[in-house]
């Protein structure tokens, strides 16, 4: 079983964005026309394509769009004030601006292979199979544009000629396009695909689901089956994952634990590896640096090499720490404020840092492999044998804190970077199986179904409540008394918020919070992104008041991000800006 090895490939053609910025990319390649209409040249695009979603996930345009100015996450402090504050500048801030850019040039790329493939030479099922990857594809990166920004572009040919037209087309219409591309794909696609970052049937099914479930309350495209058609399609993974060869992992810890991005709960992966032809790494910083290369690891990490601990050491296990977000108090003092029965906490944060350097210890008594620093997670901590010990109110903007202190995300640590500075090498997870449990069980809460739903959250769970260090008769007590909190989901306001705090606890930093609270409504009608983000108050006040630190500047309007500027300034024609920027 081998892995894609994406070429970065150009195609002379022109967008409706900035193609000068385009141009500037150095291409291993050159794909004309001519070539296009080869076998080889079909191939090549599709490679292409697979590669553009490099630039999101990984990268910090996507961080930026899904990550801040949520409930989960607040300005590091690195981090970007526009997106996390909701700040005036967000409209002239290019930070996100890579989503719309880059999702443009994947989506060119994807028609250019569905254009090409029927008359290059391949054999028919081959045609229909690398055509329903590209739909894949494109209806990922649609989904992806038309969630952030709204109406927008729609094109489904492939654009040779340069155009500085370009018109936004409702939202319905590329909701249409979307599901129509993935309809197709679930049924071209075998069930599994054998080599890791390709889309198969279960990939391209489960996202069907999540576009349902969005579309579900897009006023406007939404249509009256969205739920039912949510759940059905979840459904057919849960039902079927033997065909699809799913299951989830017996240990939450298990899923991100670096060497097992294939395991058995991952749907979906953009690939990378350690072959430095292919894999847009290296030093992020550094010259020739590529905007596709894995740097998830660094966004959520603070800075502990200057917590004053001599023998603590930047190294490749602790990562780079470029501290753009931390998160929020809501986030570890409710979200994550059960730890017991529920191991995901210590599974999803780093909260312990060991002395790693012999030379550099200055601490009496102390030597390599103790404790450097412990984050407890509360305050008053009892007496540990631990250099530095860092309670809550000495996280980073708690009482005025400037030091680079919190809890760490560790789900993208990667140990097999060949550099401290280097970038990640670890493919992306993009879609997995627990996921399509909390699919189903919110679509099955809509549709009236409040046993089924809580069923599909007892699976999440019960996996929750799994502790290698247990008994399994003290693991089957835990999860039972995980069950017992979820609520009677007939009371829909009540369901939704419990949803989404599970949310939160399953898929904490996986690039799609802000996407979550956007689609999502309280039982009164409200957008969860503006009353979550408004009034959830963490029950530890610090000098914040308890708010997250985004309550003050969000509008009503931020439901949607600015389009870039660059689009609009490029654009013959007009080309609105969406409301309140």
């Amino acid at each position: 079983m081998k892995n894609i090895k994406y070429i970065a490939v150009i195609f002379v053609l022109a967008f409706t964005f900035s193609c000068e910025d385009f141009l500037k990319e150095d291409p291993k390649s050159l794909l004309t026309a001519q070539y296009l209409e080869t076998e080889s040249g079909v191939y090549s695009a599709l490679w292409s394509a697979y590669s553009d979603l490099r630039y999101i996930y990984g990268g910090e345009s996507a961080m930026n769009a899904t990550c801040s100015g949520t409930d989960e996450w607040q300005k590091g402090p690195d981090g970007n004030a526009n997106f996390n504050l909701y700040q005036a500048g967000m409209a002239a801030d290019n930070a996100i601006s890579g989503l719309w850019n880059w999702g443009y040039t994947g989506i060119n790329t994807a028609n250019a292979v569905i254009k090409f493939a029927p008359d290059c030479g391949m054999p028919e099922a081959e045609v229909k199979k690398v055509t329903a990857e590209a739909k894949y594809i494109r209806a990922t990166w649609y989904f992806l544009i038309v969630q952030t920004f709204g109406s927008c572009p729609l094109s489904l040919d492939f654009i040779q000629e340069p155009s500085t037209e370009a018109y936004r087309d409702p939202v319905a219409d590329v909701y249409a396009a979307i599901i129509s591309d993935l309809e197709e794909a679930k049924t071209v696609l075998p069930a599994i695909e054998e080599e890791p970052g390709r889309a198969d049937a279960a990939a391209a099914t489960h996202l069907l689901a999540k576009v349902f479930l969005a579309r579900a309350t897009t006023s406007g495209a939404n249509a009256a089956s969205d739920y039912q058609q949510a759940y059905n399609n979840a459904m057919e993974l849960i039902n079927n994952k033997g065909n699809y060869r799913l299951e989830l992992e017996q240990d939450f810890g298990k899923v991100f634990e670096p060497r097992n991005e294939h395991g058995p709960e991952v749907i979906f992966t953009v690939e990378r590896n350690t072959d430095i032809l292919y894999n847009d790494a290296g030093n992020p910083s550094g010259a020739g640096s590529s905007s596709k290369n894995n740097i998830a690891f660094m966004f959520f990490r603070p800075n502990y090499s200057a917590w004053g601990i001599g023998g603590l050491t930047r190294d490749i296990p602790y990562g780079r720490p470029w501290h753009r977000v931390r998160p929020t108090n809501y986030l570890l003092d409710v979200t994550f404020g059960e730890r017991s029965d529920d191991t995901r906490y210590f599974k999803t944060f780093q909260t312990v840092w060991l002395l790693n350097d012999e030379a550099g210890i200055t601490a009496p008594g102390f030597a390599l492999g103790d404790t450097a620093a412990w984050l407890p997670g509360f305050e008053n901590p009892p007496a540990a044998r631990a250099v530095k010990i860092f309670p809550p109110s000495q996280y980073y903007n708690n009482n005025g804190q400037t030091m680079s202190v919190y809890p760490a995300l560790s789900k993208f640590n990667d140990i097999d970077r060949p550099d401290v500075a280097e970038s990640s090498v670890r493919p992306f997870i993009v879609h997995r199986f627990a996921e399509t449990y909390l699919i189903a069980a919110e679509a099955a809460m809509y549709l009236d179904r409040p046993l089924d739903a809580a069923a599909m959250l007892h699976v999440v769970r019960d996996r929750a409540a799994y502790n290698a260090d247990r008994s399994a008769a003290e693991n089957v007590l835990a999860a039972q008394r995980m069950r017992n909190k979820v609520p009677d989901l007939s009371d829909k306001g009540a369901g939704i918020d419990f949803i989404l705090e599970e949310r939160s606890r399953e898929l904490c930093g996986e690039y799609m919070r802000w996407w979550d609270l956007v689609r999502t409504r309280t039982g009164s009608g409200e957008v969860q992104l503006l009353y979550r983000v408004r009034n959830l108050i963490s029950p530890v006040v610090y000098s914040d008041d308890g708010h997250i630190p985004a309550y003050a500047n969000i509008r009503d309007t931020h439901v949607l991000r600015p389009i870039p500027q660059g689009q609009i300034d490029l654009t013959s024609n007009e080309f609105p800006q969406n409301p309140g920027y």
